[in-house]
């Protein structure tokens, strides 16, 4: 079930959406619960337009009001910006498509931006506040995506397996280059990346792996009898 505020910049999305709930939200267009990794979790989003984001950004509303109630409300925030833009290649000033369709310099007032204005503060966002940011071009992708995000996070969280390639489940994935002994755990048959990884992690060098005795591998988490014994028979021929 997603919650969608019924304020102007929200309640449009809310036809676009199955079976929203149109309520008041305090902060956030969006929310709702999911499944986080010691439970039940809120999860807000924050959308703006392009010319939305930039109107925050000059006037502080976003980082000095919004942002401290999102972050205070929610587990997890998202901030989707909606809207088509680009750098000027010889100038750098951000660019959108005008209502006759074609590339024209972003202005409010007299006032424009580079494009590295809001690179470096959806950048800071991000960084520094932990804010996860997306972008969109339309309002049907915003929904699109607003669909396809409540369900993941309505997955259990230990189902989810993408970051698993070469580390442990944490609540931060943080990718690592694979160690030799993982790479090369990684060719035997009937071993897959987290079998590897956790082969990677007994033993630290490749002489430890292929000295390895059927039941050393044993110990390993997930490496049964059989699985062992074909190990050390490829390892040696």
């Amino acid at each position: 079930m997603i919650l969608v505020d019924s304020r102007v910049g929200s309640v449009e999305i809310a036809s676009l959406l199955q079976k929203p709930v149109v309520c008041s939200l305090e902060y956030a267009d969006f929310a709702f619960s999911g499944n986080g990794p010691s439970g039940p979790v809120n999860v807000g989003v924050e959308r703006k337009t392009l010319m939305d984001l930039l109107q925050s950004m000059t006037t502080g509303r976003l980082s000095g009001h919004q942002i401290i109630g999102l972050t205070q409300q929610y587990d997890w925030v998202y901030l989707l910006v909606e809207g088509i833009w680009r750098p000027d290649r010889d100038t750098g000033l951000l660019q959108h498509i005008n209502r006759r369709g074609k590339w024209a310099a972003v202005s409010q007032g007299s006032r424009r931006f580079m494009a590295r204005d809001i690179y470096n503060f959806i950048n800071t966002l991000q960084v520094m506040c932990g804010i996860i940011t997306v972008t969109t071009s339309n309002r049907w992708e915003t929904a699109m995506w607003l669909t396809a995000c409540h369900g993941w996070w309505n997955k259990e969280w230990g189902r989810h397996r993408s970051h698993l390639q070469f580390q442990k489940p944490v609540v931060h994935a943080q990718l690592r280059k694979p160690s030799l002994v993982t790479k090369m755990a990684s060719q035997l048959t009937g071993i897959g990346w987290d079998k590897a990884r956790k082969i990677g992690e007994w033993f630290e060098t490749l002489a430890e792996l292929v000295g390895a005795t059927e039941e050393e591998l044993t110990e390993i988490e997930g490496i049964g009898p059989k699985l062992a014994e074909r190990i050390v028979e490829e390892i040696n021929g």
